[in-house]
């Protein structure tokens, strides 16, 4: 019985309850029994409203912080509608791509099926002011006027497709089209095509997120060799390439290339490349490889971002953080949504931090990116305006006054240093990227 709740659960749609009064909280029980559904997080204005007094009785997560919407990619929300705040609501979750339902359309038997979305249409600058206030910045008037006078009556409702200004790659031919991820048989036509024009005779191609990484393709028979480089490459981060200076192999090479994208990591390998001198071509495919790899993925995520599904979140690696200080420009160009990068220094007490850094990740919402160039010092970007860090803060704060006191210090903790640089705008973004970049730099 447990297998089959744990199934259920793992297939259920997810779903956010928001601003039930009494009447709606009549109907919750008759929600929790919905067949499909699984009830995440239930969200009100006060610890008082009906729904988030009847949420506790039930034992459901229940909140007060619209920001809290942020932490979770809900399939459904379930939206009362005789909420105070119902139009603003609909502009977040417009935001957020999230459809949305009254609870008596969805006892009625309207779809769920992932296909509605808000009903409202609004400026795209608009929607990043729903999101905005959503993560606890200004107030949603204040912000919407800010908004507003820069877009005009034909203002784009819907997003539009991202441009990639720089310097244009010259594509290797054969890898002009190379598949997606996804695509694991024509991933590996395309590298048999390679092992052919270059004499190898075996390649593979690992990619996963984080740390979940398998082999999607591969070609020719194994080769410990390679197996042994593949593994060197992904645990140091840099390229490994051998020659054989004996033997019947000799004059051939190995090498394994490690690459970072946007949403995925991986290596290329080949081995018994022949002539050795042939890895040089290797090394710059893969480096083609990532670069059309990682259009594409940003093309997809960059309208979305910070709510993409899927991407990792937790501590990242400094050049997972610079790919969404990209995407963060990308954003801000797109609809006008404002971010911040916080520099953060603590006091050289290694233990406390160590803990701080242990807990910091379950307390952050979806939107926020961690990464951490020094021991004493860690990287926080943040959506939306600099009031939207209220809220982040004093969890900061009380995640490291608890780590202190574990520690065996004496409170109060000393204070943590936070320096900041803020994009409200285009015109930020070079002195936003570049501040940053130097912080990552200084590890």
């Amino acid at each position: 019985m447990a297998t089959a709740s744990a199934a259920l659960e793992n297939t259920a749609r997810r779903v956010v309850l928001i601003d039930f009064d009494w009447q709606d909280a009549d109907l919750l029980p008759e929600l929790l029994r919905h067949p499909g559904l699984a009830v995440r997080l239930v969200a009100g204005e006060r610890n008082d409203d009906a729904g988030l007094r009847v949420a506790e009785l039930c034992g459901l997560p229940r909140t007060v912080d619209l920001a809290d919407l942020t932490r979770e990619i809900f399939d459904l929300a379930v939206v009362s509608e005789r909420s105070p705040r119902r139009t603003q609501i609909e502009g977040l979750l417009l935001a957020l791509g999230t459809p949305y339902l009254s609870p008596e359309r969805l006892l009625e038997g309207e779809s769920v099926n992932g296909d509605e979305a808000p009903a409202i249409e609004a400026p795209l600058a608009l929607h990043a002011a729903a999101f905005e206030h959503a993560l606890g910045g200004d107030a949603i008037d204040s912000i919407v006027e800010q908004s507003l006078p820069d877009v005009a009556q034909d203002g784009p409702t819907m997003p539009q497709p991202v441009r990639f200004a720089g310097q244009q790659n010259i594509l290797i031919p054969s890898l002009e089209d190379f598949p997606s991820p996804e695509d694991r048989r024509g991933l590996e036509q395309a590298l048999s095509s390679l092992v052919v024009g270059t004499g190898a005779g075996r390649a593979e191609l690992h990619t996963g997120r984080a740390d979940d990484l398998e082999c999607v393709a591969e070609v020719g028979p194994a080769d410990p060799l390679l197996a042994g480089l593949v593994d060197l490459a992904l645990e140091m981060g840099t390229p490994q390439v051998v020659s054989r200076l004996t033997g019947p192999q000799e004059g051939k090479a190995w090498g394994a290339w490690p690459f970072q994208t946007t949403q995925h990591r991986g290596v290329l390998a080949a081995g018994a490349i022949d002539p050795a001198k042939g890895w040089t071509t290797w090394e710059r495919m893969v480096e083609e490889l990532r670069s059309t790899w990682d259009e594409r993925e940003r093309e997809q995520a960059a309208p979305a971002f910070p709510m993409v599904p899927d991407m990792q979140n937790g501590w990242l690696e400094l050049d997972a953080f610079r790919a969404r200080l990209d995407l963060a420009i990308d954003r801000n160009k797109r609809d006008g949504l404002r971010f911040a990068v916080h520099r953060l220094q603590f006091t050289d007490a290694p233990a406390a931090v160590e803990t701080l850094c242990r807990l910091l990740p379950d307390q952050l919402r979806e939107t926020d990116c961690l990464c951490r160039p020094l021991p004493n010092q860690m990287l926080l970007l943040t959506a939306g305006s600099a009031d939207a860090f209220a809220h982040v803060r004093r969890r900061l704060l009380a995640l490291w006054e608890h780590a202190w006191r574990d520690d065996s210090h004496s409170p109060p903790a000393p204070p943590i240093t936070d320096e900041r640089v803020e994009m409200n705008g285009p015109e930020d973004a070079a002195d936003f990227l570049g501040a940053a970049k130097v912080w990552l730099a200084l590890s």
